[in-house]
């Protein structure tokens, strides 16, 4: 049966081998390092060029850095609706617009789209949300050109079914009601 043994250490204290602190990586003027080592870096996509964040990363001497890293750290802050980029044409940091995940609704007949790339919101759309019958102003839905009858009495051909007529009026309440908050300033 074996049994856990641990292997003792020949070397005397004087004979350890003396470890050196570490220098710190330099890069020449063409970006390859003076020597092997450790370097903090800070990653972006290299699609979308967005932020991911800092990592530690071994290279090579006379080796550049992986592609999608850098060594300057971004000083920018992220805010509601923004990210941070790299900018590529001039090496720094930039913010972003960014309204990923959030449904756009295009102007010409509010249909719905889910955003999901970096950018402004595309022309054409709008974040508020569309409502039945709402014309786009170019501000904001309005109800469209037929002005909607402030009588709730239904017509004599659906009075003889009181269902159809209380959803008659449910609709024209709901109308009125999306014209009124239409109009309200924001």
């Amino acid at each position: 049966m074996l049994k856990n043994t641990i292997k003792p250490n020949n070397t005397r204290p004087d004979q350890q081998p003396e470890t050196l602190p570490a220098q710190p990586v330099s890069f020449d003027q063409d970006g390859f390092a003076s020597h092997d080592g450790i370097v903090a870096c800070f990653c972006h996509d290299t699609r979308t060029l967005e932020y991911i964040g800092k990592a530690e990363m071994w290279v090579s001497k006379d080796c550049g850095l992986p592609a999608g890293a850098v060594l300057d750290a971004p000083k920018l802050r992220p805010a509601k609706n923004k990210a941070i980029i790299r900018n590529k044409a001039d090496q720094c940091w930039a913010l972003i617009e960014d309204y990923r995940k959030m449904i756009a609704y295009q102007t010409s007949d509010g249909a719905a789209r889910l955003l999901d790339t970096l950018g402004p919101i595309p022309e054409g759309f709008t974040l508020l949300p569309y409502f039945e019958g709402a014309v786009w102003n170019g501000k904001k839905w309005i109800i469209g050109a037929q002005p909607i009858p402030l009588v709730l009495d239904p017509p004599a051909a659906t009075a003889d079914d009181p269902l159809l007529a209380l959803n008659q009026k449910i609709e024209r309440l709901e109308s009125l009601l999306a014209q009124v908050l239409s109009e309200t300033p924001a």
